[in-house]
């Protein structure tokens, strides 16, 4: 096991959540992916959600049950992977088949496209730590590989060497993989040299088995169109297929507060009521309508066994200040509809990485007509509206928007409150 194949701290820390007493067995996602390296068809999915939905879990969880540095079976053993999905006898049984199969079969290479990068100054240095990383591991793992004798600056071209003299595929996950932009880290170049790394290291390799990359921002009409377009992307406004293994399902939760119940009412305690749980951290639509839960929320409510406000420690507290532009005509009448609990109908489209990038742009210079500004405002609208729901301060289903519940309700109290001062 090493830093970046068949990542020894991923695994550590998955062995570590599994312990947990509200562990959730998000396993079964395996069986899809084990299908799709299977038939070959779809081998890249790109998976968005906002932050603390479980995404780096599953990353550590795909990475212990693939690598073949990890002997993974008494852990998967246990859990739903192991039974397969489907309700079919004979469809369960091929998935059965090809857990055993699959389980260790590949070297995995974990890319976190956060970690560390704020220490650099250039895409170029970050690039090449990561590069350094790779090459300890590859000393491990191939010790006696010609690829380390000419040594490449450039990832990729160590990855296909490695193809080439010993015919090794990998399972390549990629965390975090908008970080880069999102925080508008390097220059416009670089953030733009970043996307071509991506598609140099990924796309049409024959050294990729599969890949699955997550982050908050999906990657959007023009990036994928020009480079990256390998990808099925499944984000908060049109996933269908993975939507149950990012947060909490009502299933999921009310089995969580079934263990929180006993372990409070052996001791003659009282503890939190899946109805407590529902109104503050439920309120997430699937694109079914299937109701999702703030897992991180959820987690903590019931490790505490209270119920207050657990966004603010998930990262930037101005976030949803930040994201509400208040000089767009009729947003603050639809910020109070949305307090008073409310929904908006609206026709929203995908939010991604390259319009974050020019949320920055301005071109008020130009002379407008009164019909053209109000399209403008229409779109400007529809465009916060959906980048809030991508980064999970509002849910959409059935072509209407709403605040999620009451902990994100207050959130949006505030932001009013703070718009005064």
């Amino acid at each position: 096991m090493g830093r970046i194949i068949d990542s020894k701290e991923m695994f550590d820390n998955y062995q570590e959540i599994i312990e947990q007493e509200y562990f959730v067995d998000k396993s079964n996602l395996i069986n899809k992916f084990n299908k799709l390296i299977r038939n070959t068809g779809s081998k890249y999915v790109c998976i968005t959600k906002p932050r603390r939905f479980g995404k780096t879990l599953i990353a550590a969880m795909l990475i212990t049950y693939y690598s073949k540095s990890i002997d993974s079976k008494t852990i998967f053993d246990k859990l739903k992977v192991s039974k397969g999905i489907s309700s079919d006898k004979d469809e369960n049984k091929v998935e059965i088949d090809q857990y055993n199969e699959f389980q260790k079969k590949y070297h995995t290479l974990y890319f976190d496209f956060s970690l560390g990068v704020n220490s650099h100054k250039t895409l170029k240095g970050y690039l090449k730590s990561i590069n350094k990383k790779l090459k300890k591991d590859i000393k491990e793992l191939y010790p006696n590989s010609n690829v380390l004798k000419e040594y490449d600056r450039e990832i990729f071209n160590n990855l296909q060497e490695i193809y080439m003299t010993t015919n090794e595929k990998f399972i390549i996950i990629i965390d975090e993989w908008d970080y880069i932009i999102s925080n508008n880290l390097f220059s416009p170049d670089d953030q733009k040299n970043y996307i071509a790394f991506l598609k140099d290291l990924i796309k049409n390799r024959r050294y990729v088995a599969f890949t699955y990359m997550t982050g908050i921002l999906p990657i959007a009409k023009q990036l994928s169109q020009s480079t990256i377009n390998c990808f099925t992307e499944y984000s908060m406004l049109n996933d269908k297929d993975y939507y149950q293994y990012f947060g909490f399902t009502e299933q999921e939760v009310k089995e969580l507060c079934r263990i929180n119940n006993a372990k409070y009412n052996k001791n003659k305690n009282k503890s939190l009521e899946y109805k407590d749980i529902e109104d503050w951290y439920n309120g997430y639509k699937s694109y079914n309508g299937k109701k999702i839960f703030n897992s991180w929320s959820v987690y903590h409510a019931l490790q505490n066994n209270r119920i207050e406000n657990y966004w603010t420690e998930t990262g930037r507290f101005n976030e949803v200040v930040d994201s509400i532009d208040f000089k767009i005509h009729g947003i603050k009448n639809d910020i109070l509809d949305l307090i008073k609990g409310n929904n908006i109908a609206i026709k929203l489209e995908k939010y991604g990485a390259e319009d974050l990038l020019k949320d920055t742009e301005t071109n008020d210079s130009q002379k407008k007509t009164k019909k053209d500004k109000n399209k403008e405002n229409i779109n400007k609208k529809k465009k916060l509206y959906s980048k809030m729901v991508t980064f999970g301060f509002l849910t959409y289903y059935d072509g209407e928007i709403s605040i999620p519940n009451k902990e994100l309700k207050e959130e949006f109290i505030k932001v009013l409150e703070k718009k005064k001062t």
